[in-house]
């Protein structure tokens, strides 16, 4: 009897040892389970956010060694021949047998660049039905890898709840447009999206750390299209510069306003009345908005890639020195490109985009050879050009080579 509660008494000490090692040593994972998977961003270092418009939640993870692990190595292409790498050739086949289900239900959300690793990762469903979840992907030299999100420390910023069965004129679903973008900037996170309200285009200011102090303000914009003030329609992509010394969202609007509006004027139930500076044409609705520097030049641009046009460029010079467009009563509609200087840039069929340093981007692409299949490519900067998308005169053995492509070694992916 003594020997079987000693039995006892030792099971339960080496049990409760156990139990404790395992929880300091973070081994006991949190469960999480992202509803969505949406808008990307990171901060200055190595927290991972993460828009869930089904939750109405911004997810916060810090990404530790385990997950976050440097690409320096992994060539890209040659940028002084104008040659970019295709890493996937079948993304969503490539991510559908990761995740086991079927190339036809994924869908690819967002994708973004861990600067300091040169890491890519990507947010996906794996459905496109209701019963869909979010899931987080990234590459470790060229390889799709499912983060494993447990073990990293996670917080979240709730942005309040959207009705899943208010519905939009074609029967979009509100929720999908809760959080449309995600940025980063000194501390804070501005977090674009729509609301159930009556002026529902949201912009919302949240501190982090989260702690509770966040704001929340409806915006205004004239577009140029409609030739009215609009409420409504959402920021769908965004990103952070200094204009004339003033901290400053560069804003694009569904269908398809820019619009700047300085981070002051953010404030808790404010209406803020951006400043329409351009419009990229009707019938088209924005994806991503880069800022990167020109590196033959030095000049400062942003791009932004299209649904149905060419991607635009923006001379940061010509952003900054931008007048108002003419609104109000009065003023017509405008059926065309206008407002702030803009040239195209041939990057058709890129549905999102990334800088991975200041030589290369990452696209989400449409194939040239089958428009219906997804790759994922690099491609130089600042031309944002990769030779073997075009046939030209170059492309012929005795064609001229001004880029030294045939004297050139070959290269080995």
């Amino acid at each position: 009897m003594t020997k079987l509660l000693f039995l006892k008494n030792n099971y339960f000490y080496i049990i409760i040892f156990f139990l404790s090692f395992l929880f300091l040593n973070n081994s006991f994972a949190n469960t999480v389970t992202l509803k969505s998977a949406g808008a990307l961003a990171f901060d200055n270092k190595n927290t991972l956010f993460v828009g869930d418009q089904k939750s109405g939640l911004v997810h916060a993870f810090e990404l530790d060694k385990e997950i976050l692990n440097d690409q320096s190595d992994y060539v890209l292409g040659r940028a002084q021949t104008f040659e970019g790498r295709t890493i996937s050739y079948d993304l969503t086949k490539d991510i559908g047998e990761l995740l086991k289900v079927p190339s036809s239900e994924i869908i690819i959300n967002d994708i973004v660049v861990h600067k300091p690793t040169k890491q890519i990762f990507l947010s996906v469903h794996n459905s496109k039905g209701p019963e869909a979840e979010g899931f987080i992907i990234k590459l470790d030299n060229g390889n799709f890898k499912l983060v494993d999100l447990s073990f990293a420390k996670h917080t979240t910023q709730s942005i309040g709840t959207v009705s899943e069965n208010f519905k939009l004129e074609f029967g979009q679903n509100l929720n999908s447009f809760a959080i449309t973008d995600i940025d980063y900037y000194e501390g804070e996170l501005f977090v674009a999206g729509i609301s159930n309200e009556e002026f529902s285009s949201k912009l919302r200011r949240f501190s982090y750390p989260f702690n509770n102090n966040y704001s929340v303000s409806s915006t205004e914009i004239w577009h140029a299209v409609h030739a009215q003030f609009e409420t409504r329609a959402p920021i769908i992509t965004q990103t952070i510069t200094e204009i004339n010394g003033e901290a400053t969202l560069i804003a694009v609007y569904a269908c398809t306003p820019i619009v700047t509006i300085p981070l002051s004027e953010i404030k808790d139930g404010a209406l803020v009345r951006g400043k329409t500076v351009g419009e990229l044409g009707f019938g088209n609705t924005p994806i991503d908005i880069i800022n990167y520097t020109n590196l033959w030049d030095g000049s400062n641009n942003f791009l932004i890639t299209n649904t149905n046009r060419s991607a635009t460029q923006i001379p940061f010079n010509a952003l900054m020195n931008a007048e108002e467009m003419p609104n109000g009563e009065g003023v017509k509609p405008l059926f065309a490109v206008g407002g702030v200087e803009q040239y195209p840039i041939p990057l058709t069929g890129v549905l999102h985009l990334d800088t991975i340093d200041e030589t290369y981007a990452i696209t989400v692409r449409q194939s040239s050879v089958d428009t219906g299949v997804l790759e994922l490519h690099s491609i130089p900067m600042p031309m944002f050009f990769d030779r073997s998308d075009h046939i030209v005169e170059m492309n012929w053995p005795d064609g001229p080579d001004p880029f030294g492509y045939n004297s050139a070694p070959e290269l080995n992916f």
